[in-house]
């Protein structure tokens, strides 16, 4: 399995993908740590309700383990070589496309003279 399946059984709306990325990004700074899941919802201000449904998808896509705690209360993320490359490069795309929004914004301001 891999990211792509567990990202696909999510929902598609912005919220969603936004939490996903904050919760990726929350076990790439933690390879190898335990992390409880109102841990992660306070690390990166989710609610809980958010952050369950992603680590449900992330275990079920054995991006994430959580085998030995069927509650989700601790999950660790090991990635293989392919899996650190699939993370990583999930999490730049969504910095770029920010960046790239942020861009166009701030062109679009200076063109009615407002920035």
């Amino acid at each position: 399995m891999s990211l792509r399946t567990a990202l696909a059984v999510l929902p598609d709306d912005r919220a969603t993908v936004h939490a996903a990325r904050e919760v990726l990004a929350c076990f790439a700074m933690h390879v190898g740590e335990p992390l409880p899941a109102d841990r992660i919802s306070r690390s990166t201000g989710l609610d809980i309700s958010r952050v369950l449904p992603i680590l449900e998808a992330l275990t079920k896509s054995v991006v994430i383990d959580c085998d030995s705690d069927p509650s989700l209360s601790s999950c660790t993320f090991e990635p293989s070589a392919v899996l650190k490359l699939e993370v990583d490069r999930y999490l730049r795309q969504g910095g770029s496309e920010t960046t790239r929004m942020q861009s166009s914004i701030g062109k679009f301001r200076s063109r009615l003279g407002r920035g």
